[in-house]
């Protein structure tokens, strides 16, 4: 195993144990099936600065273990996928190329596509409430995810644009 790929797999260790801490323990406001917190930022590393692989590692193992030390609800691995493909798609617009326009597409995908939709569908389905359910539930998430695209959009980009101070200084310490 060459080193540059040890370093990604225990960099990829640490983010997921920094991605329980901040999902599941760490001061968040929780309103049953909105959540506010700083999960994303882990998963927005690993897609930036170390790739596909990674990042759908950290998004779904933090999700798994997050789930069996400190559960919020029923185990669901539907949303260990979801948060998988939130790595995905963030790695495959930001790694190595984390412009304004990326991180918003980026974003924009991951809140409306997954957060706003799919993840709807599995509370609907894990409570059983019908299509009816689906759009009260719906209709009540999308002020906040709205809110919580451009929370994330502007975190990502002060964080780990090209232009960020923080972006340089990261790239001298990791290995390409």
């Amino acid at each position: 195993m060459k080193k540059n790929q040890l370093f990604k797999i225990i960099l990829t260790a640490v983010l997921v144990a920094l991605n329980v801490i901040l999902e599941r323990f760490m001061p968040s406001y929780s309103v049953w099936n909105n959540n506010i917190s700083f999960g994303f930022i882990t998963v927005a590393f690993a897609a930036c600065y170390l790739g596909i692989p990674y990042a759908m590692a950290v998004g779904g193992l933090g999700d798994l273990i997050g789930a069996i030390i400190k559960p919020f609800g029923p185990y669901f691995v539907g949303y260990t996928i979801t948060n998988m493909l939130v790595g995905f798609v963030l790695a495959v617009f930001l790694y190595k190329k984390a412009t304004l326009l990326r991180i918003s597409i980026a974003t924009i995908i991951n809140k409306f596509v997954f957060s706003l939709v799919v993840n709807t569908i599995f509370i609907a389905v894990l409570y059983r409430g019908g299509i009816a359910a689906f759009w009260v539930v719906f209709v009540g998430r999308i002020p906040f995810v709205a809110l919580m695209t451009v929370i994330e959009i502007i975190i990502i980009f002060a964080m780990f644009s090209q232009k960020s101070k923080l972006n340089k200084q990261i790239y001298k310490i990791i290995p390409h």
